[in-house]
């Protein structure tokens, strides 16, 4: 079941331009790619370091993303040995299938979904010295693939991982935050029983098999802090296209 939509939602594109929005996550990030099966039995954790950086003009804005091998230790330290895996890009703009939002945080992922091609929805929450992402991806046949879970630390910070979240944290009442004017929700038990709950404060609800027959939704959410929690959903049509992409800060 989705949360209640009590809240009035706030449009895709914000008043603030979504470039100035994204450059708020600039910075070097040290993390941990962990990438989980259905079940959320991990199967590989890699040590990464990713760079945000403008251009001297301000134009572009480049990506670095290292990754070690698999490995343990902690993110806010650089892991031993060379990394083996280098990813660069360069942009010029906030790219058709990304939304940014009033917090810095953002949703990226397939625009259309055929029988010929996989799906995959990301969800990048910031806040502060710490940003949570979550990757879902699924296979040709419609069937929840891959989790990947990451979990960033701004380089030089003393910020620190959140409990793993538990159904508890998010009951009761919650107001809307951030150009949301509504009266708020309140979480029951009922409300959560199919979210999927993660380390670092994290949950998401999607379909396991997606009916191309059936509109469907890919949420995510990330409690920052007891008193803070930010969602976003991704919303589907009958025929495969993004109808949506709605986002939520609740304070409390």
């Amino acid at each position: 079941m989705a949360l209640p939509s009590l809240c009035s939602r706030i449009k895709t594109r914000p008043i603030v331009d979504e470039w100035e929005l994204l450059l708020r996550n600039v910075g070097e990030w040290r993390g941990w790619f962990d990438t989980m099966d259905r079940s959320l039995q991990r199967t590989k954790r890699q040590p990464s370091l990713l760079t945000l950086q403008p251009a001297l003009s301000g134009i572009a804005l480049h990506l670095t993303l290292l990754l070690w091998p698999e490995g343990e230790g902690s993110p806010l330290q650089k892991p031993a040995g060379e990394p083996d895996k280098r990813i660069v890009q360069s942009f010029l703009r906030v790219d058709p299938d990304m939304g940014v939002f009033a917090t810095g945080s953002f949703s990226r992922g397939t625009l259309h979904r055929s029988n010929w091609k996989t799906l995959y929805a990301e969800f990048g929450f910031l806040h502060n010295e710490r940003r949570h992402r979550l990757v879902l991806l699924w296979d040709s046949a419609g069937q929840l693939d891959r989790i990947v879970l990451i979990r960033e630390f701004l380089v030089g910070s003393s910020a620190v991982e959140c409990p793993p979240l538990e159904a508890n944290q998010l009951m009761g009442d919650w107001r809307c935050d951030i150009n949301s004017p509504g009266d708020g929700l309140r979480l029951e038990a009922d409300d959560l029983e199919q979210w999927v709950f993660l380390p670092d404060g994290g949950a998401f609800l999607a379909p396991l098999q997606i009916d191309p027959k059936q509109t469907f939704s890919i949420e995510a959410l990330w409690l920052s802090s007891p008193t803070r929690l930010e969602r976003i959903a991704r919303r589907y049509a009958i025929n495969g296209a993004l109808t949506s992409v709605d986002h939520q800060l609740l304070t409390r």
